[in-house]
């Protein structure tokens, strides 16, 4: 036991003082947090900085609309004093006014025409540029200056001022049901919470993990394992590896899980990493990063160079990548046959289990244990293959084994 406690002492050492460690861990952190913030102060200042009038030229064929598109274009200027905005109506025809914006005489041009009012004809738009927020907010104008214009012209007339009273948006507060208190965070952001915890998963299993794969190919190709092997056995060289880069894939988790309580709390949101997800994000965590290891480290050992483990762990990548595929699927129907079908599947059962347990606590509790159970059976079934794979294959070189002969190197005794 102090001999796999050794290696995987050295193992932990020699990847926690790596320069991509060190990025990893402590500094891509920093620069989040800090983009963050510099995000939120960027976008705090552009709305303070005055913006120059944009002037529109304006078309009306129905002769009724301009008046109300004034009317709207005033009551924005006073809610957004920093954008201000001006309407100008014009008789040009529209490739005159397409040549005036290309000029910059003004800034866009808008023609309304004659059957808008009374049927669907559509508005038509030319700008200068092509700002995503501001010509939102144009159409929306338009289009509330025609709707306006409609209800006048209605018979008998009807005021639109009552019909807005009485269709006005009822306001809905969520509500935190472990402290009754209102929370901030709005439906975009419960939904995204999920997709970060599994990256977070991602990132904690398998980027972690192919450092141990690197690790056995450089001790293999530098001979340093043969020294190694003459001191212990293979499978505790084996055992203190994955041991020690599992404290390395633990420390990253608790640190990223730190930076992401911290902003969450920060912005008011930390129910959405409340304790149930937390918990169940370590009980999947410890198990998948396990597997993970114990399949790259077999693949370490039966290979020579870096480009046939790529290679032979290519199929490894693309399963784990479907989880990230299928987030948005499996946060919002985690009951159905296809979610729980892929919960056994055991490279991604960790990642499907956080996405359905943060999108619906109440998965049932047998499905909880039975995935678990079947994962950590898996585990050890992995470590026993990765055993023997490790214990022929790290002495092993020249032509990298086939399938038949990994099968054989496993029930070899």
């Amino acid at each position: 036991m102090n001999k796999i406690l050794v290696v995987a002492f050295r193992e932990f050492i020699e990847t926690v003082k790596t320069r991509a460690f060190f990025i990893g861990v402590i500094l891509m952190p920093g620069l989040i947090v800090g983009a963050i913030f510099l995000s939120n102060s960027i976008t705090e200042a552009g709305a303070r900085e005055r913006a120059p009038k944009k002037i529109m030229a304006v078309l009306d064929q129905t002769g009724s609309v301009f008046p109300f598109l004034e009317a709207r274009i005033r009551k924005f200027n006073d809610e957004n004093p920093q954008r201000p905005l001006e309407a100008t109506t014009t008789d040009s025809d529209e490739a005159a006014l397409q040549a005036g914006v290309r000029r910059h005489d003004f800034y866009a041009y808008i023609v309304i025409p004659t059957g808008v009012v009374a049927d669907d004809e559509p508005c038509r738009m030319g700008r200068g540029d092509s700002q995503l927020q501001l010509g939102k907010t144009l159409e929306r104008l338009i289009g509330e200056a025609v709707k306006d214009a409609r209800f006048a012209a209605s018979d008998p007339p009807i005021d639109r001022k009552r019909v807005e009273r009485l269709e006005r948006e009822v306001p809905v507060t969520t509500v935190d049901i472990t402290t009754g208190e209102a929370t901030r965070d709005d439906s975009m952001t419960r939904l995204m919470a999920p997709f970060f915890m599994v990256f977070l998963l991602y990132m904690g299993t398998f980027g972690i993990s192919m450092g141990l794969l690197t690790s056995v190919l450089e001790e293999k190709s530098s001979r340093v394992v043969e020294l190694l092997l003459a001191a212990l056995s293979p499978t505790q060289l084996m055992a203190g590896k994955i041991l020690g880069i599992s404290v390395v894939g633990l420390v990253v988790l608790a640190t990223w899980s730190l930076v992401g309580w911290f902003g969450a709390r920060a912005q008011h949101m930390e129910h959405l990493l409340s304790m149930t997800r937390m918990t169940v994000l370590v009980l999947y965590f410890i198990p998948g990063f396990l597997f993970m290891a114990a399949v790259l480290a077999g693949i370490g050992a039966a290979c020579n160079t870096l480009k046939e483990a790529q290679s032979l762990s290519s199929p490894l990548t693309i399963v784990n990548i479907v989880p990230m595929m299928l987030w948005f699927y499996l946060s919002q129907y985690p009951h159905t046959p296809l979610s729980v079908a892929l919960s056994f599947i055991p490279p991604i059962t960790p990642m499907v289990m956080v996405l359905r347990v943060c999108a619906d606590p109440a998965v049932p509790i047998w499905q909880i244990v039975a995935t678990l159970t079947f994962l950590w059976a898996s585990v050890f079934a992995a470590i026993w293959a990765a055993g023997k794979i490790f214990r022929v294959g790290v002495l092993m070189y020249g032509k990298p084994p086939t399938l038949r002969e990994l099968a054989r190197w496993v029930r070899f005794r």
